[in-house]
C-alpha cells in the first residue's frame, strides 16, 4: 500500500516492480568496501594485486564520498573514481557504487543549517555527523537528486559496475524524532493521508481515554520530547510515529532509485540494512526501490547465543525480504573492530572460519569485509580492515585467502543450490513495530527469534513472509508448516481467510501468544485476543497473566503436562511465566494443560489443536522455557529424510539446500554433539559420520 502522498504520486508514476532489474549471479561475490581517494593510485593497484591473491571478485566503492565526488554545487570530480573503476576492470574485479546519500558535504550541511536534523527543538545536529541531514528537507533532496543524476550518468555503462548501494545503515534513523520544521511539516502531512479527518485520528486511536481528543491534526505534535521513556506513555501516537518513520526513509529510497533510473543506470540497487527489531527490508513497499537486500553485521568474539539467533532470524527474513533466496553481505567482520578504541578480543581461525561460512549457509551470496583499506583518520580511525595502516595485509591475511579459496570452488554450488525452505514464520515492520512499543510482558520480543530458532535446530529450511504476502494462500502451497509468532497486531480478515483455505488443503500452523492483541494503530482488540482467527483456532484468548517463574521470589516455574498430538512430559513456561487464559470451542482438542500452585490456572488448556481440512492449527498459551516447541514442531511436519535425529543443542544452526545436502553450524564457543540419523559426509572436510557427532567449537559442517 502506497502511505504518503509522495509515495502515491511515485508509486502511480513507476507500476508494479516495473524497476526491477535482473539480480543473477555467475559468481559468489567476495571482497571488502574500499575508500580509494585515500590512495594513490598506485597503492590502490598494489591493494588491488593483493585482494587478487585472496581470489577477490569484487569491492562496495563511493559508500561515503558525496563529499569527494560533488566538490561545491554542480561541481563534481568524478576522475579518480572513473580512474579506479578502470582499474579495477583491469583485475578483472567488480564494484558495487555506493550514493552516500547518508554523509551530504561540507558545502552543503554546513551551509545550509536549516536541513540538518533536530533531535530537540532547535538544536540541530552537528554537520558533520552521520545521518545528519533532515530526510524531509527539500534542499537535501534537491542536492541529492542533482549529485545522483550526474553520478549515474558519469557511470551507467562503465563496465565494472554491476550494482548500487543507497545510503548506509538508514534503519537506526526510524525510532529518531526530527523536530526540524521540514519533519514536523510531513509528520502533518503523514497524519492527513493516514487518518484524514482529527474524528478518525480520535477514534483510531482511542483518544477518548483521558479526554485527548484533538481539534485539528496540526495540533498533533511528535510523541518523545518531554515525554518519560521517549514517548512509550504515549503509546499509539508512539507507534504511529514509528509508521512515519519508515514511511519517510522508504520514500527517500524511491527518490533516490528514480534519480538513478532517470540517469540511465540499469543495474541492480540494494542498501545495506542491519539487525535491528524494527527493520524494514521486508516491507511490501521496499522492493518498489531496492532489488536485493543486504545486510551488515559484526560478530563479537566472546560467546554471545543471543547475537547468532537474532542474526539468523535477519538472515531468513533479509534473504526472503525479495523472493529472490539470496541476500547480499555488505559489511561485516574483518580483525579487530572498533573505532578508536578495540571493541573485542581477536577472534581465532577456527571462530574466523565460522563468522565467514555461516551467512553462506544462510543464503548469503556476497561476503563484503568492512573495509579493504583503513580509514587513518578524520571522525575516528578504525582498526578493522585486510591491510594494516602501511597498506600491507594484515597478520590473518592467510586466513582471508583461505575464504577466498573456499568461495572460488564452492560458489557456484551454493548460487545454484540455494536454502531449501519447508515453513515459513509470518512476521513484517508492522508487527514487531507494534510488539516493540507494546511489549505485553519482559521477554516477549524473544518469541520471534526463537521460533526461528526452533527450526534452525530442527535442520527445517526457514522462509519469513509479511502479512500483504500471506494474505494470498497462494504464497503458503510451498510451505509444510506456517507459524505466526507474537504476530500483536495481526488484525482483519484476509490473512486468517488465506490460512483456512491453507489449512483445509494440508497446511499446518503454529499460533504463539502475543498474536492479534491489536489493530494497526496499536488499540487492543474489544472482543477477545486472536478473535478473528477464531474460525481458524477455535480458541479465543479472553485475558492474560504474568504469573512469574522460579527467577521471581517465592515463585516457581509454572509447567504444562502435554497430553496430546505425541507430545508427553512437562514443560516449564518461560517469558516471566506468561500464560493466556484461553476459551476453548469443542472442535478445538486440549493437547495441554497448566500444572500450577495458582487455583485461577491450574487446569485451563494451555495448547489446543484444531483440525481443518486436511491440515490442522496449534494454539499455545504460553511460551516453553524447554525445547518443547522444536518437539512440537517435529510432531506436526515429520521429515523423514532429515539427518538430524532431533533438535540439535542451543546455539547449532543447520540450514538444509536444494540439492539435499545441509550446512550445521555450531556458533558455541565449546563442543557439542548431535545426533545423525544416517551416515553422512561432509563436503569440506571430506570426514564420513553416523551416529553421535561432536562438533567442536565454532566447527561447520557441510553434508551430503
Amino acid at each position: 500500500m502506497c502511505r504518503t502522498l509522495s509515495m502515491i504520486v511515485v508509486c502511480l508514476a513507476i507500476g508494479p516492480g516495473s524497476w526491477a532489474q535482473d539480480t543473477r549471479q555467475t559468481q559468489f561475490l567476495f571482497g571488502a568496501d574500499v575508500y580509494p581517494e585515500l590512495q594513490t593510485r598506485e597503492e590502490w593497484n598494489k591493494m588491488l594485486d593483493q585482494f587478487q591473491e585472496a581470489h577477490m571478485n569484487v569491492v562496495r566503492v563511493s559508500e561515503s564520498s558525496w563529499g569527494n565526488l560533488e566538490t561545491a554545487p554542480g561541481q563534481y570530480s568524478f576522475g579518480w573514481l572513473r580512474d579506479f573503476l578502470d582499474d579495477l576492470g583491469k583485475h578483472n574485479m567488480k564494484a558495487i557504487l555506493g550514493t552516500s546519500s547518508y554523509v551530504p558535504p561540507q558545502w552543503l550541511a554546513a551551509g545550509n543549517p536549516d536541513m540538518l536534523v533536530q533531535l530537540h527543538p532547535g538544536v540541530r545536529a552537528h554537520p558533520m555527523a552521520r545521518h545528519a541531514a533532515c530526510l524531509n528537507h527539500p534542499v537535501y533532496r534537491q542536492a541529492l537528486r542533482r549529485y545522483l543524476l550526474a553520478l549515474g550518468k558519469e557511470f551507467k555503462d562503465h563496465p565494472a559496475v554491476i550494482g548500487w548501494q543507497l545510503g548506509n545503515e538508514m534503519e537506526f534513523m526510524i525510532p529518531v524524532i526530527d523536530y526540524n520544521p521540514a519533519a514536523e511539516k510531513a509528520w502533518v502531512e503523514w497524519l492527513k493521508k493516514t487518518y484524514r479527518t482529527p474524528e478518525e485520528f480520535n477514534r483510531r486511536l482511542n483518544l477518548a481515554s483521558w479526554g485527548m481528543k484533538v481539534r485539528s491534526l496540526e495540533e498533533v505534535p511528535q510523541p518523545g520530547e518531554g515525554v518519560e521513556e521517549s514517548g512509550k506513555q504515549l503509546a499509539a501516537l508512539t507507534l504511529a510515529h514509528r509508521h512515519f518513520r519508515r514511511d519517510v526513509l522508504l520514500d527517500f529510497f524511491i527518490e533516490q532509485t528514480q534519480a538513478l533510473r532517470d540517469a540511465g543506470v540499469k543495474h541492480w540497487i540494494t542498501t545495506d540494512w542491519n539487525t535491528v527489531w524494527t527493520a524494514v527490508a521486508d516491507d511490501p513497499l521496499t522492493p518498489r526501490s531496492l532489488d536485493i537486500a543486504g545486510l551488515n553485521f559484526y560478530h563479537p568474539s566472546g560467546e554471545a547465543p543471543e547475537f547468532w539467533t537474532n542474526l539468523a532470524w535477519h538472515q531468513d527474513m533479509h534473504r526472503s525480504a525479495h523472493g529472490l533466496g539470496r541476500f547480499l553481505v555488505t559489511e561485516t567482520t574483518i580483525g579487530t573492530s572498533g573505532s578508536t578504541v578495540m571493541d573485542n578480543p581477536f577472534p581465532s581461525r577456527d571462530q574466523f572460519r565460522l563468522w565467514m561460512l555461516q551467512p553462506a549457509a544462510f543464503g548469503a551470496s556476497s561476503l563484503l569485509y568492512w573495509s579493504g583499506n583503513r580509514w587513518h583518520g578524520g571522525h575516528w580511525p578504525h582498526w578493522g580492515g585486510v591491510l594494516d595502516w602501511t597498506g600491507q595485509p594484515e597478520l590473518d591475511f592467510p586466513w582471508v585467502v583461505e575464504t577466498g579459496e573456499f568461495y572460488q570452488k564452492w560458489g557456484p554450488r551454493l548460487l545454484e543450490n540455494p536454502v531449501k525452505p519447508r515453513a515459513v514464520v509470518l512476521t513484517d515492520f508492522d508487527q514487531r513495530a507494534a510488539l516493540d512499543v507494546y511489549q505485553h510482558t519482559q521477554g516477549s520480543l524473544s518469541v520471534l527469534p526463537e521460533s526461528f530458532d526452533a527450526l534452525h535446530r530442527l535442520g527445517i529450511g526457514v522462509d519469513s513472509i509479511n502479512g500483504a504476502a500471506a494474505a494470498d494462500p497462494a504464497n503458503l502451497q510451498k510451505y509444510l508448516l506456517v507459524v505466526i509468532p507474537a504476530a500483536t497486531a495481526l488484525d482483519g480478515g484476509t490473512v486468517p481467510a488465506a490460512l483456512k483455505r491453507y489449512v483445509e488443503m494440508g497446511g499446518n500452523v503454529l499460533i504463539t501468544p502475543f498474536t492479534a492483541y491489536q489493530d494497526w494503530d496499536g488499540i487492543f482488540r474489544r472482543d477477545g485476543f486472536g478473535a478473528n482467527l477464531q474460525v481458524l483456532t477455535g480458541v479465543l484468548v479472553r485475558t492474560a497473566r504474568k504469573m512469574g517463574t522460579a527467577a521471581d521470589k517465592g515463585k516457581k516455574d509454572q509447567r504444562v503436562a502435554w497430553i496430546g498430538s505425541g507430545m508427553k512430559g512437562l514443560s516449564p513456561a518461560g517469558v516471566t511465566g506468561y500464560c493466556e487464559i484461553m476459551e476453548v470451542s469443542p472442535e478445538a482438542e486440549v493437547i495441554a494443560k497448566f500444572r500450577s500452585d495458582e487455583p485461577l490456572l491450574d487446569g485451563k488448556p494451555a495448547a489446543t489443536r484444531k483440525k481443518l481440512g486436511k491440515g490442522s492449527v496449534v494454539k499455545l498459551a504460553f511460551w516453553p522455557k524447554d525445547d518443547s516447541v522444536a518437539r512440537l514442531i517435529r510432531e506436526l511436519v515429520p521429515e523423514p529424510a532429515n539427518p538430524l535425529l532431533g533438535p540439535a543443542p542451543p546455539g547449532v544452526q543447520a540450514v538444509p539446500r536444494t540439492d539435499n545436502s545441509m550446512f550445521i553450524v555450531n556458533t558455541n564457543n565449546r563442543p557439542v554433539i548431535i545426533q545423525l540419523a544416517r551416515q553422512v559426509n561432509d563436503r569440506i572436510s571430506g570426514r564420513a559420520l553416523i551416529g553421535r557427532t561432536p562438533l567442536k567449537a565454532f566447527e561447520v559442517l557441510w553434508i551430503n
